[in-house]
């Protein structure tokens, strides 16, 4: 059986976009094999290489490349331990030799435990360490028993009295004791002065100066005919001391007489005079009782009515 629409219908990759007049067919078989032949592929996207700049790849590269990191054990090969006894050695001390053995107690409580389970030989080599170890310092110190401790006894009421009296003397301050004054022995004046003019002399001296002073600096000619001013005589004397002693400070609160004596000029005067408001058309000032025309016109609201009624007195 043959489809007609497969001959037809079906345009091939260039007659699909050539031509504008083409109608696909709709059929499911058509359908069916459009599906088959067209496959749904995303855009292809530049590489990843493209993208990259070339100042970007170089300065991607790690300059001191380094092997990858590998765990390692630490001791790669075996290590004998050698097991050292120095109690054995010639050289060695009688406290290290008395310290290699143990005490006389664990000993015997081992003998004692495996009588049954030790062979006879072992015994014997037992009991030779128990002779070498029971004549040892640490072993005799092992054995030592201390003496009992007694109990604290209370104190009686006599040792208790006692101790409170103890207490009470020496919760005291400690008594101040008094300096003795030292008495300097006192010479006349006349006694004194050969030392003072001994000890005023200077312990270098020098040559006395006879040559002539050199002049200083003159004062101006100006400066000796200057006269001081009110201020500067004011400003020239000292500041008073001792103010809390003389008492409260008064503020002189007089006007000066530079201001008595002043006169008035004729602006000063001019502005001193009050203003009058006489001739200013002022209608209230005349009339004060009068009421505008707008508000004889005006008519009252029910809401101001109602405002102006009395209010009722309560009982």
């Amino acid at each position: 059986m043959a489809i007609s629409c497969l001959k037809n219908d079906i345009p091939s990759k260039g007659e699909e976009h050539q031509g504008f007049l083409y109608t696909p067919c709709h059929c499911p078989i058509g359908v069916q094999l459009r599906q088959s032949q067209v496959r749904c592929e995303k855009p292809r996207m530049p590489s990843v290489y493209n993208r990259v700049s070339r100042r970007t790849r170089y300065l991607a590269k790690p300059r001191n490349p380094r092997s990858r990191y590998e765990p390692r054990p630490v001791t790669r090969f075996t290590k004998q331990t050698e097991v050292s006894r120095p109690y054995k050695e010639p050289i060695a001390s009688k406290r290290i030799q008395q310290l290699a053995l143990p005490h006389v107690r664990k000993l015997v409580a081992a003998q004692q435990e495996y009588r049954r389970f030790i062979a006879r030989r072992q015994q014997d080599q037992l009991d030779k360490r128990i002779k070498k170890s029971i004549f040892t310092v640490y072993s005799r110190l092992a054995n030592v028993q201390l003496p009992a401790v007694e109990k604290l006894k209370g104190m009686s009421p006599d040792e208790m009295q006692r101790h409170q009296d103890w207490l009470v003397r020496n919760a005291q301050p400690k008594p101040q004791l008094e300096q003795e004054k030292q008495l300097r022995p006192r010479k006349p004046l006349a006694e004194l002065i050969n030392r003072m003019e001994t000890l005023s002399e200077p312990r270098f001296p020098r040559k006395k100066f006879a040559g002539q002073e050199k002049p200083g600096p003159a004062a101006k000619p100006a400066a000796l005919k200057a006269l001081a001013s009110d201020h500067v005589t004011k400003l020239a004397e000292p500041l008073e001391r001792r103010r809390r002693a003389k008492g409260v400070t008064v503020e002189d609160t007089r006007l000066p007489e530079s201001v008595l004596k002043a006169v008035a000029s004729s602006r000063v005067a001019e502005l001193a005079v009050a203003k009058s408001y006489r001739n200013v058309a002022n209608e209230y000032r005349d009339k004060p009782f009068t009421v505008e025309p707008n508000a004889l016109k005006a008519k009252a609201s029910d809401r101001i009515l109602e405002l102006a009624k009395p209010k009722k007195a309560k009982k």
